[in-house]
């Protein structure tokens, strides 16, 4: 047997113990690099609230909101054609609606019949009240020499007055006429229904053939080229509000695009009182509840991804209070 039989040989510590000092120095850095990594976090986030964070009031309760055009019919009749398609592009001045002109033609062509008629009837009580107002002049100083009765004398004056009061009235025809004219030919012009301004036209309802009359609702023209968000931010937010203010838009139909826009206008009251039964704070059981005030904002023009705006849509907007 040998000698070192009875001897216990125990395994080298060294590197072991090297591996878990290894180990703990490890978990030790990467918790002081964690540590370290959350700090400059939080003195980022910190120093980014303080510089412009606490100045940046934000809300998601805006909408996509544009200028409308009602069209509607100013005259009776029955719809004779409709360029205009649903979803089409239309400039200024376009025509919409074609009403059947037929009895409007005919109002103004007796408009025009009746004026002829009233200014012959001036012109005839114009020579009238010339002839009178000669005989008068001529016959004065024969009846200042007692040649003329004063009773004759007396009834030529009578006639001239009453002459140049049938050319009054005569002339008065004349302008009755003349308005009844303009307004039948104003009629026959609202027969062809046009476009106030440029948008896309929507929400169509009339058909050719259809009877309309005056104030039926035709269509819409929606100026998509000039929408507006409106912002209703809680009042606790508007402290620092005012026109001029850079705003960022992030519409909920791409939350991908970022567009810029400024404060445009403040409401001149909260939400609720524009409502149609306003909130009634005087009562018994009166519960405190955080207005809400409408803020207008322009979007500034040419921005991609404008073009995906549509009134009626959803957005979230920042506002940038800082001077």
């Amino acid at each position: 047997m040998p000698e070192d039989a009875g001897l216990r040989v125990e395994p080298a510590r060294g590197p072991a113990r090297a591996q878990a000092v290894m180990r703990r120095l490890g978990a030790r850095g990467a918790a002081f690099l964690g540590a370290g990594a959350l700090l400059l976090v939080i003195t980022i986030f910190t120093i980014n609230w303080f510089v412009s964070g606490r100045f940046h009031e934000a809300t998601d309760n805006a909408y996509v909101r544009a200028d409308i055009s009602l069209i509607s019919a100013k005259i009776e009749g029955y719809v004779q054609s409709v360029p205009a398609a649903e979803n089409q592009s239309v400039h200024a001045g376009d025509i919409l609606v074609q009403i059947d002109p037929t009895d409007y033609q005919a109002r103004v062509d007796a408009a025009r019949a009746a004026l002829a008629q009233a200014e012959g009837s001036r012109a005839s009580e114009q020579a009238h009240r010339a002839l009178a107002s000669a005989d008068v002049q001529r016959y004065r100083p024969l009846a200042e020499r007692g040649l003329l009765s004063p009773a004759r004398m007396q009834q030529l004056e009578i006639q001239s007055r009453e002459a140049g009061g049938d050319f009054t009235a005569a002339a008065a025809g004349v302008d009755a006429a003349r308005a009844q004219l303009a307004a039948a030919e104003l009629d026959l012009e609202r027969t062809i229904i046009r476009a106030p301004i440029d948008g896309v036209v929507g929400d169509r309802q009339v058909q050719v053939g259809q009877l309309v009359r005056t104030g039926s609702p035709l269509m819409s023209v929606v100026p998509l080229q000039s929408v507006y968000i409106v912002a209703n931010f809680k009042e606790t937010q508007i402290e620092r509000f005012h026109a001029g203010q850079p705003v960022v838009i992030r519409p909920d139909v791409a939350h991908g695009v970022r567009l810029r826009g400024v404060v445009d206008s403040i409401a001149p009251a909260s939400g609720s009182e524009f409502s149609i039964i306003p909130t009634d704070t005087a009562t018994g059981n009166f519960t405190k509840i955080v207005q809400r005030v409408p803020v207008r904002i322009r979007i500034e023009p040419g921005q991609e991804g404008i073009e995906l705006l549509r009134p009626g849509l959803s957005a979230s907007v920042t506002v940038d209070t800082r001077e």
